[in-house]
């Protein structure tokens, strides 16, 4: 069993080195949300994309490899405290988790300025009558 929690301790490893690149784009994504910047927020999504799908297909091993134990189910907190020889996991858990709310946090500040872009935007429309029932888009009139 040492095998397999040496084994997910690599993938906790590479978790790591995502989610850190994760969040350094995430915080670059704020600036370019101020900024307005469509183009560059544009490129930015598309670097994110590889380290998205990497991280996927490393939970996805993480699983199985969990499956393969026996632990199908069980979160790697309940492992590292039901699971001796899974001690060796603490570190790199809680340096991902660390990582992981800072990402969380990142990602909800992001929200809140998109929100607040939308939100001007559409007040803006509404106050041009661009938004609600009443527009039309033509001079024919309805029946």
């Amino acid at each position: 069993m040492k095998k397999f929690f040496e084994k997910i301790s690599v993938l906790l490893d590479e978790q790591h080195r995502i989610h850190s690149k994760l969040l350094e784009l995430e915080n670059q994504k704020t600036g370019i949300l101020l900024k307005g910047d469509i183009t560059a927020l544009d490129e930015l999504v598309t670097m994110q994309q590889p380290y998205i799908m990497s991280s996927a297909n490393n939970e996805k091993k993480r699983e199985k490899l969990q499956r393969e134990m026996g632990l199908d189910g069980l979160s790697l907190r309940q492992i590292i405290d039901d699971y001796p020889e899974a001690r060796s996991l603490e570190k790199c858990f809680l340096e991902l988790s660390a990582i992981l709310k800072g990402l969380k946090k990142a990602c909800a500040k992001n929200r809140e300025i998109l929100n607040a872009k939308v939100d001007v935007i559409n007040c803006i429309l509404s106050k041009a009558g661009a938004l609600g029932d009443n527009v039309t888009y033509s001079n024919l009139k309805k029946a």
